[in-house]
Formats: C-alpha cells, sequence, structure tokens
C-alpha cells in the first residue's frame, strides 16, 4: 500500500549547496528562512540540561523545524545529554526520520494527533519499524476504533498510548473530573481492550502559557500541567494498581521556565516519571519573546526579505508605509501580544519598522513611531515572526547561517502529511 509521504518531491539538498552554500545572507533570494545555527544549537542543548536538572525525560516535538539535521540537535547531537524520544506532528515527518531511527537514535514516536482512523494501517506500519510508537487518545469510541483495526488486521502490537488531558484551551483532550475521562479510563483498563491496547501515560499541553508574561507565571502553568496529568494518572491507578505511567508535560513556555526551578517537582506526590515536551523552543519568535521566558538573542528563525516599495504619508503614522515581498504565504497571519505580524531586527537602524498588514504575497511595514527613516528600496531585511512554527511550514529549504553571516548548511523540511 502507497502512502502519502511516498509521493512527495523534495529539492536536491547537493544541488541547493552548490548553488547557495558559501555566500553571504545579502545575496541570497527573498524571501527565505534563515536559521542561526549557533542559537538553534544551544537552545537545543539547554533543553536538555534542563530535563537532566530536573530529573525528568524529554521528548522533543520536531515539528517547527521538520528536518532530520535539526532533529539530531534535539536529540543531543552537540549536547552531553540525550534523548531518543520525539513528537511528530505529521506521519511525513515520522517515516522522513526513519534513517534516525533505524541507527538507534530515535526509538520511541509519539504521532500527536487523537486516534486518525484513515490513517492506521499507514501507522500499523510504522509501528513495525521503530521500537515505540505511541498514539493520542481523547475519546472513548477511539478505544474500538483501534481494537477492531487489530482484530481486523491480525498479528501486530499492542497500540500504546498517551491520554491527553484538555487543561481548559479546548483544543482536544479530556477533562479531569469528568464522567468522560471517568469511562474511558474503565474501558481502556477492561479485560476487552486491554488486549489490543495499553495506556502508557497521560499528555498535557498548556497552550495558554503562551500568554505567560513571567519565568514564574509560566512555572505556574508547568505545575499546572504536571497537576492535571497526575491527577489524571491517579485515577487510572485507582483501577489498575500494576500501571506505570509516563506523565508528559510542556509547552515551550513552560518547558523554558523549567530551567529555573531545579526543586520544581518537590513535595508533588507524583504517581508516574515525568517527561517533558516541548518543540518551538530550538527556534522560537516573537510569541516566546514576548512571556520574557527568552530574550530576542535566542531567536534562531528569521525570514529574510526585501523592500520593494514606498508610499509616503501612507498610514497613521510619518513617515508612512512601505512593501516587501513577503506576506501571509511567506510570513503567516499570525497574530501574538507584540504588535503586528513580525519585527524588524536587521539591519538594527530599521528596528523601529514591522510587518503591519498582509495579502497573500504582500507585507506592509509600519514604522512603530514617527522620525524613522525609510527603508531604501532593494534593503534585505531580517524579520522574526510572531509564530515560527506556521512560517517555517510554507518554506520548501532554510539557509542554516554561520557566526560569518554565510549559509553553511541547507534543511530541507518533511512536508506534507
Amino acid at each position: 500500500m502507497k502512502y502519502p509521504y511516498q509521493f512527495g518531491g523534495f529539492p536536491s539538498k547537493e544541488e541547493l549547496l552548490k548553488a547557495y552554500g558559501g555566500k553571504s545572507v545579502q545575496d541570497l533570494p527573498t524571501p527565505s528562512i534563515l536559521i542561526d545555527e549557533t542559537v538553534f544549537t544551544r537552545n537545543c542543548s539547554r533543553m536538555l540540561e534542563n530535563a537532566k536538572e530536573l530529573n525528568v525525560d524529554f521528548r522533543p516535538h520536531v515539528k517547527t523545524h521538520k528536518t532530520l539535521e535539526g532533529t539530531l540537535l534535539q536529540l543531543g547531537e552537540a549536547s552531553n545529554h540525550k534523548t531518543n524520544k520525539i513528537v511528530v506532528s505529521t506521519l511525513a515527518e515520522a517515516w522522513g526520520l526513519k534513517p534516525l531511527i533505524e541507527e538507534g537514535k530515535i526509538k520511541d514516536v509519539l504521532f500527536s494527533l487523537p486516534v486518525v482512523q484513515s490513517r492506521l494501517e499507514e501507522l500499523a506500519e510504522l509501528s513495525e519499524n521503530v521500537e515505540n510508537l505511541r498514539l493520542m487518545l481523547d475519546n472513548v469510541e477511539q478505544l474500538d476504533i483501534l481494537k477492531n483495526f487489530r482484530v481486523k488486521r491480525g498479528e501486530m502490537k499492542k497500540w500504546s498510548i498517551f491520554i491527553k488531558i484538555n487543561m481548559g484551551t479546548d483544543r482536544a483532550g479530556l477533562i479531569n473530573d469528568t464522567i468522560e475521562l471517568q469511562k474511558t479510563l474503565e474501558y481502556a483498563l477492561s479485560d476487552e481492550i486491554k488486549k489490543h491496547v495499553q495506556i502508557y501515560g497521560f499528555y498535557c499541553h498548556a497552550g495558554h502559557s503562551y500568554k505567560s508574561k513571567s519565568i514564574e507565571e509560566a512555572k505556574s502553568f508547568l505545575v499546572e500541567e504536571i497537576t492535571h496529568a497526575n491527577k489524571a494518572a491517579k485515577m487510572a491507578i485507582s483501577i489498575d494498581p500494576s500501571l506505570r505511567l509516563q506523565l508528559s508535560v510542556g509547552a515551550t513556555p513552560t518547558a523554558h521556565s523549567s530551567a529555573n526551578f531545579k526543586n520544581l517537582l518537590d513535595g508533588i506526590d507524583l504517581v508516574g516519571q515525568v517527561e517533558l515536551h516541548a518543540g518551538n523552543y530550538p527556534c522560537c519568535d516573537l510569541q516566546q519573546v514576548s512571556t520574557n521566558c527568552i530574550g530576542q538573542e535566542d531567536v534562531s528563525l528569521k525570514l529574510l526579505a526585501e523592500v520593494v516599495s514606498s508610499y509616503p504619508k501612507r498610514g497613521s503614522t510619518l513617515p508612512g508605509e512601505q512593501l516587501i515581498n513577503a506576506g501571509v504565504i511567506a510570513l503567516a497571519r499570525e497574530p501574538g501580544p507584540m504588535k503586528g505580524f513580525g519585527k524588524i531586527i536587521s539591519p538594527e537602524l530599521y528596528q523601529d519598522w514591522i510587518v503591519g498588514r498582509l495579502s497573500q504575497e504582500h507585507g506592509i511595514l509600519e514604522p512603530t513611531r514617527e522620525g524613522v527613516n525609510f527603508i531604501p528600496l532593494g534593503t534585505k531585511i531580517e524579520i522574526v515572526p510572531q509564530h515560527s512554527c506556521i512560517t517555517a511550514a510554507s518554506h520548501t529549504w532554510y539557509f542554516i547561517i554561520d557566526k560569518n553571516n554565510k549559509v553553511k548548511d541547507i534543511w530541507i523540511p518533511l512536508q506534507g502529511w
């Protein structure tokens, strides 16, 4: 059977490096993604160190960059600390990382969406290629879907699942202290289902932690994540005391905050092994800067764009507005606590300009105060986006920039589904 990832076409890394390797940023086409290799690597190593200090496991999410090279750094290629677990948001990511699975660098893969019935055959095949495949579950009916598939397919591994807990963001998950969670756990631990499905642990993601304004506030969300996962685990253990559970918690702000609280887990009556997860942290963006858990110097991903026109006295602030060749498709129409859809950080002379409006291929620059100068046409500018995950998703390759501001490597993301 053929799967979607097998039909994806990717550009040749070798040909791209022939064309652009060693070039200065100012010689690159626009719009393009730039990733500062030093900052990306440092961010990856810091997060692994955070987990080590807390004595918890770490499971990086690869969805921001979706590359083999970036995943290696998240696993600890350049760090003293390692992990062999990942989260993927698409099966294209999982299959594309198969070389790392075959090398034994990845032994545990979590597919982050709740059970997708139409992709179970592909997931079953993937489970034959990785030591441990985990699925996400947040509905009692999904248990029957998994059971029925396994009965029909015949010989295969048991499904291993994280049960997702909704912490109030209402994206996905079951809620603690509800009959729905109680029924799901009772059915999952019944003899009928246990033959086919094994509960591996509970998964919490504090999406609302992106509204944090301080490390202390992000810490409170992390404690909330741990508390929610632990509470659900206690309910499961009350039904089956033999369970050994993983408590997977984290979002980039809460994971960043973990570095500042070495005794975070003290006093918490944990009934499972804590596992920290995060995804945006290698790249970061304006959203993360707004939490005050990181600084602008921790952002490794920028969009390179070009100023193509000017409109004197247009808009509400003098000198007017300008046009760049990067709109929704290149940058994404993602809002955040900071004004605009992106902020210019280079050249430094023009840091008082933001991307104020967008259409498909056009971005409108607006000054944040009066008295600034127009940017000369043809100037290449570097923009920090509001949300790097969505910005990166529209680009077919990324330029990896060294300390001399030149192209050291090119990463090709594992796009598609």
